[in-house]
């Protein structure tokens, strides 16, 4: 077996635990920032995210659906329209990282700190090759 399968067997771990803080990853990771560059626009969002228009909508709409975040417009602009996250949107965001550090905490708790740098730069380098940049 090869470093695929490896990174696969990765992914799937990703995807269950994801699946306990009740936020799947995507919904996670735009609820985070909207959170932080609150508000934004959804072409922020897509630029941040580097995805399309459509898929970022998409996201945003489970999200608004949820009672995550809100849309409203703009007093400046008619045409403009922030996105904002609700307090509840907050309240779960907050959760879910909780889960996540104590789930990371405890798997990682184990390595040794040359373990753990070693880990850390793997994933620096990793992270970096798939980074949308080196496509240019």
């Amino acid at each position: 077996m090869g470093i695929e399968s490896d990174l696969y067997k990765l992914n799937r771990y990703l995807n269950i635990q994801a699946q306990k803080t009740m936020l799947p990853k995507a919904r996670y990771e735009v609820l985070k920032l909207i959170k932080s560059n609150n508000p934004v626009t959804l072409s922020q969002l897509c630029e941040i995210q580097k995805v399309k228009l459509p898929t970022m909508s998409k996201l945003v709409d489970e999200l608004q659906d949820a009672a995550l975040v809100i849309r409203a417009q703009s007093k400046d602009d008619a045409r403009q329209r922030w996105i904002v996250p609700t307090q509840k949107g907050i309240q779960i965001l907050q959760e879910a990282t909780t889960i996540n550090q104590e789930f990371w905490s405890q798997k990682l708790a184990n390595l040794s700190e040359d373990q753990n740098r070693q880990l850390r730069e793997s994933l620096r380098l990793l992270i970096e090759m798939l980074s949308p940049e080196q496509d240019k």
